[in-house]
């Protein structure tokens, strides 16, 4: 009897028990401190690649209503934090010899994290924190001796943060119009405002072919010069919603 009421053989299990829940509680906590963060990142730029492939989809329903004259398209997306909205910060400006017109573009994008998917005017365009700026689907400017340059003028100011089901819907305004500019024997001089300039030099100069391209960085503009005896411009405006 008196060797069990000194014993300590109880206390010692109970002791080792507290300090080895102690260690994995400790080391629980490091695992989740460190590791979330990276997780979290993870996800998101995962988000972000799913995001680029659903403007994909938006940009080619967006382009049926401008170009196909479809009556209505509604483009439904999921996002994860971040905010989707309208913009309408960026225009088009041709110029040949004395004529000069201007027409607004706008865009759709999609803010994640400093970094930006977007539709401009028939394009999907990514910009990245480092402002590297990527076109993931081309506009469709067509450079020949009749040029044809179409402009999708997005009209409406909307926006919608935070995590859910983003809908855009996209509809034909019967206030479009066409330009038909002579060019022969001058240079056309295309002058793109957008946040997504890069991307546009890169197109203007690979995809298009145009010359004497200079860049403006401080104003976000892109200058090119295109030769054609003829510049049609088929300005096409949709009504747009995101809700």
């Amino acid at each position: 009897m008196k060797n069990l009421t000194t014993s300590e053989t109880a206390v010692s299990e109970a002791l080792g028990f507290i300090l080895t829940l102690g260690v994995l509680i400790i080391a629980s906590s490091l695992v989740y401190l460190g590791g979330y963060p990276i997780l979290q990142d993870s996800m998101k730029a995962s988000h972000f690649q799913e995001m680029e492939e659903s403007f994909m989809l938006l940009g080619q329903n967006m382009n049926e209503v401008a170009y196909e004259r479809a009556p209505i398209r509604t483009t439904e997306l999921k996002i994860l934090q971040g905010s989707m909205s309208t913009q309408r910060d960026s225009y088009m400006q041709v110029v040949v010899n004395d004529t000069s017109v201007t027409y607004y573009m706008g865009s759709i994008e999609y803010y994640l994290d400093d970094q930006i998917i977007a539709y401009e005017n028939g394009g999907i365009w990514t910009k990245y924190k480092n402002d590297v700026t990527i076109m993931r689907s081309k506009p469709n400017i067509n450079h020949a001796n009749i040029t044809i340059i179409p402009i999708v003028e997005l009209l409406g100011a909307y926006s919608k943060g935070g995590e859910g089901t983003v809908r855009i819907r996209a509809s034909h305004s019967d206030s479009s119009s066409i330009c038909f500019i002579n060019s022969t024997g001058y240079d056309a001089t295309i002058i793109i405002t957008s946040n997504f300039y890069k991307g546009w030099e890169t197109y203007l100069k690979d995809d298009v072919g145009a010359k004497d391209i200079v860049v403006d960085d401080s104003n976000q503009t892109v200058t090119a010069n295109l030769t054609a005896s003829y510049i049609y411009i088929d300005a096409n405006r949709l009504d747009v919603e995101i809700f």
